[in-house]
Order: structure tokens, then sequence, then C-alpha cells
């Protein structure tokens, strides 16, 4: 194009010469078509981009990560111009598609339509827009090239992966729940921080020694619930290249860890903050799909901060009765921190899931007592996590 507009100035500029020169009309006549070419480009262009067309269609409204799914789109020329060199990009940030690229160029003939059809695949977890993101154009001379946004744009409704495994991390999952059972304080002295309004009779006085802060039981029954998962749903970041791998990742974790313990019927429960905490009984659900579909749909927000997860988790007295906690996240500040000294004070054995690949921001657990922590890149298979 760069030569084409290089040969065209020269020609021009020579045109221009002649006139000086020699005159004449046929001087004349190359000069006033060497002049109209750019105007006559910029028309044709204009018309192209009135009248060219693109029509997508994604297979099925709902799709999963990783999951190729059928995607169709046509070129449409309804009108007696033909129209060439014509390329379509395609978004990539978070999605893929097979067999196609955006170096391609077609050329319509006029009342004519090229239809392509092959598969997409969406990366993350979310809603966002996906398929032909926008059109270049250009003229017959190949002087100009615009680009504009494709108007007829798709969404998809991306739902996180279920992964069927026995391990995330380095973590055996069959491993921690053993450890589990043969670490488990007696029911009767689990026990958190006194706050005012909790029954005087059932203060732990041994605990409250030992801390140094008056401790209360927190139950004295036999049942409970096994294990609690915590999904963190603050949203850190604005910028959807940056979020969209996280909180993907997260709820690829929740998936995998609560699928587990539905497969080997171990009691467990997902909880998550939305406008309140709320819980999702992994063995309430008649069918894991069930379960896995509201899962699928939680909200991350900027409003979901540690700090609210804290106060609702220390509301929700049951959440203390487990014999194991996982705690799902992709950042660490004093909030979450306090949470985790609040199980640790309560005997609770943690497994902190930390999705951030961030040099800078690299969690260091050591010498915390009852906790493990497994640290993931939001890139990675999670059966891998990363090396401390």
């Amino acid at each position: 194009m760069k030569r084409n507009r290089i040969i065209w100035g020269i020609l021009w500029v020579l045109s221009v010469v002649g006139i000086s020169l020699r005159g004449g009309a046929v001087t004349f006549g190359i000069f006033t078509a060497l002049t109209l070419v750019p105007i006559v480009s910029a028309v044709y262009l204009l018309a192209v981009y009135k009248l060219f067309h693109i029509y997508q269609e994604l297979d099925q409204r709902f799709v999963t990560v990783d999951e190729p799914v059928r995607y169709r789109f046509a070129l449409v020329d309804e009108y007696p111009i033909q129209f060439v060199g014509i390329r379509v990009k395609f978004f990539s940030s978070f999605s893929t598609i097979t067999d196609l690229n955006d170096e391609t160029e077609y050329e319509l003939r006029p009342h004519s339509r090229i239809e392509k059809e092959t598969r997409l695949i969406c990366k993350y977890r979310g809603e966002y827009e996906i398929g032909i993101k926008e059109i270049v154009i250009q003229d017959y001379f190949r002087l100009f090239r615009i680009s504009y946004k494709n108007k007829e744009r798709i969404r998809a409704f991306v739902k996180p992966k279920l992964i069927n495994t026995d391990r995330i991390g380095e973590l055996e999952l069959s491993e921690a729940v053993r450890d589990m059972e043969l670490n488990r304080t007696e029911l009767d002295v689990l026990s958190r921080e006194y706050v005012p309004g909790d029954d005087r009779r059932f203060i732990n006085w041994s605990q409250s020694a030992r801390t140094g802060a008056l401790m209360t039981r927190l139950f004295t029954g036999s049942d409970h619930q096994e294990i609690a998962v915590i999904t963190d749903t603050f949203r850190q970041s604005s910028e959807r290249s940056q979020f969209l791998p996280a909180e993907n990742k997260i709820l690829e974790i929740a998936l995998a860890v609560t699928y587990y313990f539905r497969r080997n019927n171990i009691s467990a429960a997902e909880y998550h903050l939305s406008d309140e905490l709320v819980c999702l009984n992994v063995g309430a659900a008649r069918r894991f799909d069930d379960f896995y579909d509201m899962l699928s749909e939680t909200a991350f927000s900027d409003l979901n901060t540690h700090k609210l997860l804290y106060g609702e988790v220390m509301r929700k007295r049951e959440i203390f009765q487990s014999s194991m906690i996982f705690l799902i996240l992709s950042s660490w500040d004093k909030a979450a921190d306090a949470l985790l000294k609040e199980f640790e004070r309560n005997e609770l054995h943690t497994v902190v899931c930390y999705v951030n690949d961030r040099e800078e921001e690299k969690l260091d657990l050591s010498g915390r007592k009852g906790c493990d922590l497994i640290q993931f890149s939001p890139y990675e298979d999670i059966t891998k996590g990363l090396r401390e």
C-alpha cells in the first residue's frame, strides 16, 4: 500500500511537471485522472462502509471454558458493486478461532456472500464479546485502508470448566482429608473470640488463658459441617485482561474441590460473598450440575472486600464448626490475614489456594500453624500450581 502511494505521488508530480512544460489536452487529462484517483477511492471506501454487512452466529448461547463450539459468519454484498480487499479481525484476548486468521483477504462480487464455519474456544469464564472484532477495507488502487469496529457483535456467556481431579497443585485431596480426620479437634473445644452478646456459659476459660483473649466455645454438639470452601469474590482490578483469568481460575478450583468431595461423599459447603454471605451446600443439590450452575453464576465485585468477607464469616458460626477450610483467593491484605488467624485460633486446618503469579505479590505463609499454601497461575493447569 505504501508503494502504491509512492507510485501515485510520483506520477502526479510528473503530470504537474508535464502541464508546466508542455500543457496540452493529454497532459491535462492525465493530471485530472490522477487527481481524481484518491477522491474516487475515498467515495468507494465510504460506499463499502455503508453497504457491507456481516452476520455471525454461535451455536449455543452458553458455552464452557476450553470447550469448542460451532461458530459461523457470513460476509454479504447485496449491491451492484464489487467489494475487494476485505479483512476481518477476531477478538483474540479471551477466545480463539480455529482454522482462520486475520490475514485472509476476501473479495465479494455483486449480490454474493461468503460463508465460513469453524470452531470457537473461549478461554475464561465470564461474559464478553467474541467473534469478529473489526473490519479492514481498502480501495481498488490499494492507496487507502481503514479499520472500523464491527457493528454486528455477539456476546458469549461462558461457564468455568469442571475438572475431575484428585489433586490441586501439589496437594493430594485424599491426604488432606485423611490428615483432617487424624488431627480433628474435639467438637466441644472449638472456639472463637468472645463478642458482647455471646452466652457466657460457653466461655472456654482454658483457651482464653492461653491466648490472652476471652474465647467462647462455638458449639457442643456432634453434628457439624465437615469442610468449608470459602471463595473470594473481590475484584481487585477494572481491567478485563487481569480480572477474567483470576476469577475463572478461582471458580475452577472451587468446582474441582467441591466435585471431589461430592464424588467421595464428603460433606462440604461453599461460601461466597454477594449482598451477604451465600452458602451452597454441595450435598443439598439433587445433581452436581445444579450446584455447578449456581456456583458458575457467582458475581465478582470490587465491593466484596476482604474486610466485609471477614465480618460475614465471623457472624457465620457454622463455618467454625468445620473440620477443615479451603480459602480460595487472588489477593492478600490485612483482612485476609486476620481471617486466617481466626481459623488458626480455632484450630481449623486451612488450605489457602492463592491465584496470583505476580512476583511482587507472592505470598509467604511459612511458619503459620495448621496452614497449607498452594499458589496458582491464572493461566496454568490447577493440578500443577506454582512452586514456592
